[in-house]
């Protein structure tokens, strides 16, 4: 599956690359670079024979779905000096630990490419990843290890929703110089409802409800549910459950609120 919009993926590779950099070093003594760098083609299913580890890592946020990131087990060993299993296994996970540890709680790109990391495992290479870019780490005088980075199709998905934070921006900006009366009540809150269905009712069924009736609505459990603004259907997407709270994971934009709507 092609990736659209290339900013979001650069802005989320530079963000591990820059936290494994840091682990590393906190780590290991010496001065570490870890460069980063993406595939700006198709992404590609990167595994083989070769034995690797590989991390597994789910994001929520704005992009959201999972992450990997693969390494050689010959190149873990260069790395990090190690030859037992165990003993390699076990510091590599430490390494992993800390690049979560340093990443941002929300790393965000100019508000666009917002994520925060949900879980973490070390885990077998798996097809269902395809590879979207690449970081090379070493110490200045040592040449460097490849580590892959790798997407399952929902946070390539993910990527969509990104695209269009990102092309709407400048559509934002564009509103607020025509209509400077918006920089005025931009900070109004309004109120918003997610609407999971509806059905006709006549007055007779009105009366009649009472605890524990059964009001059947037009809509099927996996469809999205609405969002509304003034009665009318900005977005849909689909419920998800945020710290005990419901919420809304938006897929589909369908009206962007204008300064005439406010």
């Amino acid at each position: 599956m092609a990736i659209r919009n290339e900013a979001a993926k650069v802005h989320l590779v530079n963000c591990f690359a820059d936290a494994l950099q840091q682990s590393v070093s906190a780590k290991h003594d010496g001065h570490w670079i870890c460069t980063a760098s993406t595939v700006t083609t198709d992404p590609v299913v990167f595994g083989g024979n070769c034995r690797s580890f590989v991390m597994q890592i789910r994001l929520r946020g704005t992009l959201h779905g999972g992450l990997g990131i693969e390494i050689p087990l010959d190149d873990a060993k260069s790395l990090l000096g190690l030859d037992g299993s165990e003993e390699l296994r076990e510091t590599w996970r430490e390494v992993m630990d800390g690049l979560v540890q340093r990443l941002p709680k929300r790393a965000v790109d100019a508000g666009m490419f917002a994520f925060s990391v949900e879980s973490f495992e070390l885990a077998e290479p798996s097809a269902d990843y395809a590879q979207i870019g690449r970081m090379e780490l070493g110490e200045v005088d040592q040449g460097p290890c490849v580590l892959y980075v790798l997407a399952d199709d929902e946070l390539i998905n993910s990527f969509r929703a990104a695209e269009w934070n990102s092309q709407t921006a400048a559509t934002a900006s564009a509103q607020q110089a025509l209509a400077p009366e918006l920089g005025r009540v931009i900070d109004v809150p309004l109120a918003v409802t997610l609407r999971f269905g509806q059905r006709n009712m006549r007055l007779r069924e009105v009366l009649e409800l009472n605890t524990g009736t059964l009001v059947e609505l037009d809509r099927q459990v996996e469809d999205p549910v609405d969002l509304i603004l003034d009665e009318r259907v900005i977005a849909r997407g689909e419920v998800v459950i945020v710290d005990g709270n419901y919420g809304l994971r938006v897929t589909e934009i369908v009206e962007r609120p204008s300064a005439a709507v406010l």
